[in-house]
């Protein structure tokens, strides 16, 4: 599958998911969700890592989750302790939002599986001006960047006998932006060098460049943009 389609199919269904504040909704954007994934990295290591992506976010889902149910406290009473109430209304709430953030995480990880070459390929295909190609591109690498940087940190600390998971979680919370300020620190360094080396490269000194390999759409390509495009207006429209 074409990275042109992959990024249209990613945009609709993550639209979909923030527009609609609905459970049918949710479940079945959850669904295609799943099957884009299927579709586009059926290879079982890029399955496992996307899945320990979302088993690491997971807790941060789970916490907004309880939150959601918690302080929404209008609806029909489900169950009542105390100063605790879990109402009809917080907990649709929660599963909805909690849904949400799973069809985001898990369609926008396949983004950051992608060569940064394909990106520069695919925004040229759709005209847009190469330097916010390489923008955008770069912002979307930043991302694993930042997150090999935290994982060589967090790394570092099992090394000295440190392990987060055994320590108590206000020590943790207080550890934490500790070490997220050196991570940006160097991410922004590594950013720095990769400015040097476009400027020594003569990035914009011409109008226009030149492509070693271009890929051209497909027939199911045009097929599944042309009608994913039809079907999301179709779902504006009538819903």
């Amino acid at each position: 599958m074409n990275l042109r389609t992959i990024i249209i199919l990613v945009i609709l269904i993550t639209s979909l998911a923030v527009i609609y504040q609905n459970l049918t909704a949710q479940l079945l954007l959850t669904g295609c969700a799943i099957l884009l994934l299927i579709l586009v990295q059926p290879s079982t290591h890029k399955l496992h890592r996307i899945f320990r992506r979302l088993h690491t976010l997971g807790k941060i889902i789970l916490t907004v989750m309880i939150f959601q149910i918690l302080f929404r406290r209008s609806g029909e009473v489900i169950w009542e302790f105390s100063i605790l109430k879990i109402t009809t209304t917080g907990l649709n709430f929660g599963i909805i939002s909690s849904l949400r953030f799973f069809i985001i995480i898990l369609v926008a990880g396949l983004l950051f599986d992608v060569s940064y070459y394909d990106y520069l390929l695919a925004f040229k295909s759709w005209k847009i001006p190469y330097e916010i190609s390489f923008l955008v591109a770069s912002v979307i690498h930043f991302i694993p960047i930042f997150s090999s940087q935290f994982r060589k940190s967090l790394e570092a600390l099992q090394l000295r006998g440190i392990d987060l998971n055994r320590i108590n979680l206000f020590r943790r919370l207080r550890i934490y932006p500790i070490l997220i300020f050196p991570v940006l620190a160097r991410a922004v360094a590594d950013v720095r060098w990769r400015a040097i080396s476009l400027d020594l490269r003569a990035f914009r000194l011409y109008p226009s460049r030149s492509y070693l390999h271009e890929k051209k759409l497909s027939f199911i390509d045009l097929f599944l943009q042309l009608s994913s495009l039809g079907l999301f207006i179709l779902i504006l429209v009538k819903f």
